[in-house]
């Protein structure tokens, strides 16, 4: 008998917290699963710490970045329903049988909620809530009105068949480029519960390089906004910069205590989004932090 949850770890060099996150599902309630680890060849303590857990079904093969081994998971998977857990994030207690409960109704194939975040500087955990109501929301990216979060969404094997495999091209943005193949087809459905636990850690990809989850977000959702608005590009286009300018700006006034010439540059690119930053009273604290 093939096992009902088939759970997908992608990993590289995460020897230092993939224990947490295997603990996390081996102490299920339900133990009709399976948990398959793609990792590629980490050189760290990885592979001596997943022999510790008899029910990980470990491959070290090389790939071509986290979505090659998600999609390496994706068709190994035997199970009913697929879970996405990335190898710093965790499972909180009871999780599966909630889950089983759910998808006894046939008509669920997605279901999504909220997860804690775990910060790498000592703040408290922040749960972050879900929300996906109309799945066009994706396509305006910058407006934050559909919140996902990726460890906190399940879906049945069907599901994932129609939507195929994640785009192999991408590297920070393709599990929304995912959902919003996946949505075209199967409705999602809010468990409003915390389904997941994040730890944001300091070298992740989304905090490193958050500016390219944005341009990568970007790629993927340009050619559709025609859909949105009665096609009215320009007009889109100018909430995005304006949207775009505010993040800019937030993302300074954080860095202006710490580090400076980060902070500066990003002021540069809030003030060539939208030249109307220039009137933001924050934008006079952030070059006042900077000078201190």
């Amino acid at each position: 008998m093939p096992p009902y949850f088939s759970v997908v770890t992608p990993s590289f060099n995460q020897g230092g917290f993939i224990s947490k996150c295997l603990e996390s599902v081996r102490d299920q309630d339900d133990e009709d699963y399976e948990h398959l680890v793609f990792d590629n060849c980490s050189n760290d303590e990885t592979a001596g710490v997943v022999k510790k857990f008899l029910r990980v079904d470990f491959r070290p093969e090389p790939d071509r970045g986290q979505s090659d081994a998600v999609n390496k998971g994706f068709l190994a998977a035997q199970g009913e329903i697929i879970c996405w857990l990335n190898s710093d994030d965790v499972y909180p207690p009871g999780l599966f049988s909630r889950l089983r409960r759910h998808f006894s109704n046939p008509d669920v194939n997605v279901i999504f909620g909220d997860v804690d975040q775990i910060s790498y500087d000592g703040r408290p955990p922040l749960r972050a809530e879900a929300h996906f109501e109309d799945r066009l929301d994706l396509v305006r990216w910058w407006s934050s009105r559909a919140r996902l979060h990726q460890p906190a969404i399940f879906f049945r094997r069907s599901a994932r068949e129609a939507a195929g495999l994640l785009r192999q091209d991408l590297h920070y943005a393709m599990d929304y480029e995912y959902w919003w193949r996946m949505s075209e087809a199967y409705p999602f459905h809010r468990i409003p519960e915390v389904l997941a636990i994040q730890h944001r850690q300091p070298d992740s990809k989304t905090v490193l390089d958050w500016q390219k989850v944005y341009a990568e977000r970007e790629i993927i959702f340009e050619p559709f906004y025609g859909l949105i608005d009665g096609g009215n590009r320009e007009a889109l286009i100018r909430e995005k910069r304006r949207a775009m300018a505010g993040k800019y700006l937030g993302e300074a006034f954080a860095l202006s205590g710490t580090n400076a010439g980060a902070a500066l540059r990003l002021l540069v690119k809030s003030i060539k989004e939208n030249p109307a930053s220039l009137w933001n009273p924050s934008w006079l604290g952030v070059v006042r932090r900077c000078l201190k």
